[in-house]
């Protein structure tokens, strides 16, 4: 045990032991002292190996050596898979891009559109002795009030073979074609 001991290789109760021994024992303890002379002598004998570069060499041997299937598969499906994922998040920010473009500028696009439709008068509506203007624009003269329920007792057009009315308020539309020929 006196090499165990000098190497400190020992369990702490076994060190203890011997240390008691040696503390009694003088051939042992000469003993030992020949042991650590040795090991100082072999010491100053033995080079040590270099170990420059020996961490490079051995992670080049590790690279080098083959890959199971197994793992190159493994590897190839997470790429593929982080490429779609990538992919998919950024299609769906340029889709939830388009959609807000489209719901925030679809009303200012129509408010411009009807804004630039010249106001042209299309027919004339009389209701009970009330004539009422109708214009492009759609509904250029006065509402007709709140009755849904009001009779056109007649719809003049500058066209003859088409009139065209249109009410917002009841969002109602009116299209007159010519019966006759």
């Amino acid at each position: 045990m006196l090499g165990a001991f000098e190497d400190s290789e020992l369990e702490p109760n076994e060190m203890q032991d011997v240390a008691f021994h040696l503390a009694r024992c003088e051939k042992c303890t000469a003993l030992l002292a020949e042991y650590g002379a040795i090991g100082r002598d072999l010491r100053s004998v033995v080079s040590l190996p270099r170990l420059g570069g020996f961490a490079t060499a051995v992670m080049e041997r590790i690279e080098n050596l083959p890959v199971p299937l197994t793992v190159r598969t493994r590897r190839f499906f997470d790429r593929i898979n982080d490429r779609i994922s990538s992919g998919l998040a950024v299609g769906a920010a340029v889709a939830l891009a388009a959609m807000l473009t489209v719901v925030v500028a679809t009303p200012y696009a129509r408010r411009m559109l009807t804004r630039e439709i010249p106001s042209q008068p299309l027919a004339k509506i009389q209701n009970e002795n009330r004539p009422v203007e109708l214009t492009a624009a759609g509904g250029g003269g006065p509402p007709m009030g709140n009755d849904s329920h009001a009779v056109i007792s007649r719809l003049e057009s500058q066209t003859s073979s088409v009139a065209v009315w249109s009410e917002p308020q009841t969002d109602t539309t009116v299209i007159w074609l010519r019966d006759e020929p």
